[in-house]
């Protein structure tokens, strides 16, 4: 009885193990490649709800993107990533509008925006009041008498008159407000002077010498002028045996009027 137990232990033993069936392989979906795209219709009206076309839309987010409204005042942007965006809608003669919007995947996302009128520019300054010119000063001093005369003659007339006790003779011819002439003649030098409230005009009738002005000096004869302006020191130094024979007009200080 033994034995036969035995043999069929081993027989059990040696037979081999049934194979193993793996588990069914389940197929997974394949993965989403993302989010389809929307679109925005934004329409612009003014403050009593009607269109304004030719309105600019700029719209930056995800993407940036761009447009002028229509004459209906819409607009419509498409294939437009989910996200936040930020419109800003300008047109001239209107407030500038910032406006946020969302747009979701696959959706078409329609919004307003209501455009305010920009206040009127200020009107220009008036015109600065026109400036007078003002009237000019009215010379002092007393009006002349009319003369007519030949200053050669008056010139000879005086060289005639020069004596060793008289080396130089001035003799005016007129004055009027403020000018003045008169007529020199000399047979001696002219001191260094000066006048400091007139400029005196020198018109060389006869005679050689020299004329010292300022820092310069200048030969001069019959025919030649010099302007010595106020404050300006000049001098005759004759020249020869002729006399000078010198017309002076000073023109700034009042005289008599004679």
């Amino acid at each position: 009885m033994s034995v036969v137990l035995l043999s069929v232990a081993v027989a059990v033993a040696g037979q081999a193990a049934p194979p193993t069936t793996p588990p069914p392989v389940t197929s997974k979906p394949p993965a989403q490649t993302g989010a389809r795209p929307g679109s925005l219709v934004l329409t612009v009206l003014n403050e009593t709800g009607q269109g304004l076309g030719e309105a600019r839309v700029a719209v930056h987010g995800p993407v940036d993107r761009s447009g002028s409204t229509g004459a209906d005042g819409a607009l419509t942007l498409a294939n437009m990533p989910a996200g936040s965006y930020r419109c800003r809608i300008t047109r001239d003669g209107f407030i500038t509008l910032d406006k946020e919007v969302t747009i979701r995947a696959g959706a078409r996302t329609t919004t307003e925006g209501v455009l305010s009128p920009a206040p009127a520019p200020p009107p220009p300054p008036p015109p600065p009041p026109p400036v007078e010119p003002k009237p000019s000063a009215a010379p002092s001093g007393t009006p002349g008498v009319a003369k007519v005369l030949s200053i050669a003659e008056m010139a000879d007339q005086m060289i005639r008159e020069l004596k060793d006790t008289q080396p130089i003779i001035e003799r005016e011819i007129g004055c009027s407000f403020q000018t003045s002439s008169r007529l020199i003649v000399a047979r001696e030098n002219i001191a260094l002077h000066r006048h400091a409230d007139a400029d005196e005009m020198l018109y060389i009738l006869a005679g050689e010498a020299t004329l010292s002005m300022g820092d310069k000096d200048q030969v001069v004869g019959a025919g030649w002028v010099g302007l010595a302006p106020r404050g300006t020191t000049h001098s005759f130094t004759r020249r020869g045996r002729t006399p000078i024979a010198i017309l002076s007009v000073r023109s700034g200080e009042a005289c008599s009027g004679t």
